[in-house]
């Protein structure tokens, strides 16, 4: 099977040109990389080795349509293989080949394996074999022990930031709901979809090394949008996603969340002072 990979990018250029690096190390060359840019035009280093093709999605009022971007990345993909590498992550080595021969010989939606990189791993003349010394395993994420290939029924697992999946696959699925505007949820709404629509799940030790850098936890630079999508994946499933957020919003009383009701109340903002609080270096889930 022939893959392509995929990215989003909103920024991050130093990340975008780590991952180029990446892909040029690989054992297995993909067949053209797709780099789409939310609210943005892409800009990447001048490159004759790699078939690389940019465009972008513009959303008025949204500046991380992720849904809508990962949409229109997979119609610009000419391939049956599709994998889709979120822009703070870098490819190991044997990432592609993996992802390649697990999507030719099982059809299932495949999530691969971050592993997290301290602060400066991968700045300056880095090689990946460094990257998987110094790299860590999430502690959410489950243990191979020897294994590459794990099916699971774990839909609610899922992390889009590093997966493949087919195209007939995704188009069972119906591609990711863009009415899910910005960041939270629409990853998990994705993965439901998937099992809604009988696409099997699994995990799959094709490492993607995940670059360092500042996170919001709990996420209150992104919590207008994770409000609005988690009463989106409510009404849609039933239940609601990002509760581990939902409750760390409402402790500071910024929202009112009753896990009973079908809505939210969101009743102040969060001060730019109690964001840049919230900041660490530490990434989420640790």
């Amino acid at each position: 099977m022939i893959t392509s990979v995929l990215t989003i990018v909103r920024g991050r250029q130093a990340h975008l040109e780590n991952q180029l690096k990446g892909l040029l190390q690989s054992e297995v060359t993909p067949h053209e990389w797709i780099i789409v840019g939310m609210n943005q035009e892409v800009s990447i280093p001048d490159c004759d080795r790699l078939p690389i093709r940019t465009s972008s999605v513009d959303h008025p009022t949204e500046p991380l349509p992720l849904a809508q971007a990962r949409n229109h990345a997979a119609a610009l993909c000419e391939t049956e293989g599709m994998i889709f590498l979120d822009v703070d992550c870098i490819p190991s080595s044997g990432m592609i080949g993996k992802m390649t021969n697990a999507l030719s010989d099982e059809d299932r939606l495949w999530m691969g394996r971050p592993r997290y990189l301290p602060a400066g791993a991968a700045s300056g003349e880095w090689q990946t074999q460094n990257l998987q010394r110094l790299a860590v395993d999430h502690p959410l994420q489950p243990s191979f022990e020897g294994k590459d290939r794990l099916a699971s029924d774990r839909y609610e697992m899922f992390w889009s930031l590093c997966f493949a999946i087919t195209r007939s696959s995704f188009e069972r699925i119906g591609g990711f709901d863009d009415s899910f505007d910005g960041y939270g949820g629409e990853d998990t709404d994705f993965s439901f979809s998937a099992r809604k629509a009988g696409v099997p799940f699994g995990f799959l030790n094709a490492v993607a090394y995940h670059q360092h850098h500042s996170v919001c936890k709990p996420p209150l630079n992104h919590l207008q949008p994770i409000v609005q999508n988690a009463e989106r994946f409510r009404n849609k499933w039933g239940i609601w996603p990002m509760e581990s957020w939902l409750n760390a919003f409402a402790e500071r009383e910024l929202i009112e969340f009753d896990p009973t009701s079908s809505s939210i109340q969101i009743h102040r903002l969060p001060t730019q002072n109690e964001i840049e609080d919230a900041t660490t270096l530490t990434p989420a889930g640790f």
